[in-house]
């Protein structure tokens, strides 16, 4: 049985979900509490997401009773900083190349901010899919667990799923004031990138409703007219859904907040990656910053490090989309300029961060 000095004291056990007895890892102990599993620093390198999918690659998860993870909270003080993004805008590249230095932790997209989040942004009522889920760990608890790092001086980053930046504003706003990057793409390399892939394809039409719905939130009194229509349009809505919701959490918390246009970094990455780490508090040599820049985590896919992936393909990919799919990506365009005619928000989002 875990205690709460073993728990406290590193990363090692890693919190991944809530389970009411009876999970599918066999060390799981009947009783409700929290499934962990063993991480080396490792480990937390090479993972490119440290949710469910960490299960299918063969780690075993241990029971710990919720008791214990609140008190090894509570015993905690630092906090983590944060990375959020619109989602294929280079958010996992960049937590790569910061995790890869010795003085950042990066903690890639964990599976209990993602609960938190999707249990945010359901509406009122709406039971979720699937089996009723246990109690959540509330944000104090979790947000300290997930500060941990290996030795005095290190600093964890959080990289949080597209959908956590709904609780952008709240995280941000804690009494620690950590810092966040902000990733993005502009609407046409959003637009380009989602239509070049089959899988972003599908992905964006499995989101839309639940992007939609929380884009609704923001444009009070818009009817059904504006609602997208055909393929472009919907993804031009997903773009704004998730720029609008950083939008919102920058206006609250711009002093904490650095910007980085994923392009940008692409054209100039060691001066970007220096900024990066300045804003996260780590002073990192220039030496070091050239050497992450000129190394292999940049010819790799970030989610997938077993492909082959680089700046070059990718204006190659964007380029071939372009060409096959203009007719949607100038109706996903057209979309949002009709609509920043009607909305103020939309205005302010295309002028600072959507040419």
């Amino acid at each position: 049985m875990l205690d709460q000095g073993t728990i406290a004291g590193s990363p090692l056990w890693f919190p991944l979900r809530m389970t009411g007895g009876g999970a599918a890892g066999a060390s799981v102990e009947a009783g409700a509490g929290m499934a962990l599993v063993e991480l080396t620093e490792a480990d937390y390198r090479t993972e490119s997401f440290l949710d469910l999918r960490l299960l299918a690659r063969g780690y075993e998860e241990v029971f710990c009773p919720t008791a214990t993870l609140v008190q090894a909270a509570q015993s905690l003080k630092a906090t983590p900083q944060y990375i959020f993004h619109i989602g294929h805008a280079g958010s996992t590249l960049i937590a790569r190349l910061i995790g890869a230095h010795e003085q950042c932790l990066s903690v890639r997209e964990p599976q209990l901010l993602r609960a938190l989040a999707d249990a945010a942004a359901r509406p009122p009522g709406e039971a979720p899919p699937g089996p009723p889920p246990a109690a959540a760990l509330p944000l104090d608890v979790v947000l300290p667990l997930l500060g941990r790092t290996w030795r005095p001086g290190q600093r964890a980053v959080v990289k949080a799923t597209s959908i956590a930046s709904e609780m952008a504003p709240l995280i941000l706003g804690g009494e620690d004031r950590p810092a966040a990057i902000f990733m993005f793409v502009d609407a046409l390399a959003y637009l380009r990138s989602i239509l070049a892939g089959p899988n972003s394809r599908v992905e964006s039409r499995a989101l839309a409703s639940g992007r939609l719905r929380r884009l609704q939130q923001r444009l009070p009194g818009t009817g059904d007219a504006w609602h997208p229509r055909t393929e472009g349009e919907v993804i031009a809505m997903s773009w704004l859904c998730e720029m609008t919701t950083l939008h919102r959490a920058w206006e609250a918390c711009a002093a904490q907040v650095l910007w980085v246009n994923f392009d940008e970094f692409l054209k100039t990455p060691a001066p970007v990656l220096a900024q990066i780490f300045a804003a996260l508090g780590a002073r990192v040599p220039a030496r070091d910053v050239e050497a992450l820049v000129t190394g292999p985590l940049m010819l790799r896919y970030s989610k997938a490090p077993e492909h082959a992936y680089d700046a070059a393909l990718r204006r190659d990919v964007l380029a071939s989309a372009e060409w096959e799919h203009s007719a949607e990506i100038k109706r996903g365009m057209a979309w949002l300029e009709s609509l920043a005619e009607r909305h103020a928000l939309v205005r302010g989002v295309l002028r600072l961060r959507g040419s």
